[in-house]
């Protein structure tokens, strides 16, 4: 059987939440023996959004990661069931058997992406099933098949959308650190960048078109950007813990150059330039 995977592209995702409601839709109420007993009313997000914000104002940007069981290979959860309650399929999807899942909650705890949820009432741990039971009707999961923005895509491991994306937006996994070889991959994972707003020293007026140029010291790699009509510019998806230097040159200006590094996102203020002698 083929293996299943799932890729997420975070700058697809506007928050619209379509993809928590179906997943409410579809498991409030609902079993799917033996994939799943009913998901409670309240507490459990099967899949959520997390909502990341970024910068600082006037320079704010919001990151939204539609997180859910990441379906690893190599899943913490199964290793830490006294049960052997939890199991992975043969199309590479984990999930929790109600009828042998005695409630201890350990899983609940080794999970590192804290998907996994306990229901109260029934005495179990819960989690997504990547819609197990529509998959195996040759039907998508109902987050993946309600995305109006194809955030959320659902395929063969096999299928190109899986490989290694575009210059800048690599196909990657959330947190590697864990390990734990997840089959959820992701586009657009929130990087640092560096930002400000271009102005004339003289006259505090804004200055459009500047070219603002990165380069990483460690590699030596280089990405231009241009400030916008209102000064504004940002340098996007650029490495963490690195340092770069930064050079902002407009034809008739001096140039401004800093070094930043990136334990996080970087707003570099207002820079001023100074008209060239």
């Amino acid at each position: 059987m083929a293996k299943k995977s799932f890729l997420i592209d975070v700058d697809k995702c506007s928050s619209c939440s379509l993809c928590i409601v179906v997943c409410k839709d579809e498991h409030v109420g609902n079993a799917y023996p033996p994939w799943t007993a009913p998901q409670p009313d309240t507490g459990h997000f099967w899949i959520d959004v997390l909502r990341v914000e970024r910068g600082k104002t006037p320079r704010v940007r919001m990151s939204y990661l539609p997180l859910l069981c990441q379906h690893c290979e190599n899943a913490p959860c199964i290793k830490a069931c006294p049960e052997d309650a939890i199991k992975r399929r043969d199309d590479g999807l984990v999930w929790i058997d109600p009828a042998a899942c005695n409630g201890c909650g350990l899983c609940q705890e080794a999970c590192p992406y804290d998907v996994i949820y306990m229901n109260d009432a029934l005495g179990i741990a819960q989690k997504c099933t990547g819609c197990a039971h529509r998959v195996d009707e040759g039907l998508l999961p109902r987050c993946a098949e309600v995305c109006p923005h194809d955030a959320i895509v659902f395929a063969d491991e096999t299928d190109p959308v899986f490989s290694q994306g575009t210059p800048g937006k690599p196909v990657e996994v959330y947190h590697p650190e864990y390990r734990t070889r997840p089959r959820v991959h992701w586009k657009g994972l929130p990087r640092p960048w560096a930002a400000g707003i271009v102005v004339d020293a003289a006259t505090d007026e804004v200055i459009a078109g500047a070219a603002v140029t990165s380069t990483d010291l460690f590699d030596d790699r280089t990405v231009t950007v241009r400030s916008d009509e209102f000064g504004d510019f940002w340098i996007r998806e650029l490495d963490k813990d690195r340092k770069y230097r930064v050079e902002v040159k407009k034809d008739g200006y001096a140039v401004f150059r800093a070094v930043v590094t990136t334990e996080g996102d970087q707003d570099l203020g207002t820079v001023r330039l100074k008209k060239s002698s």
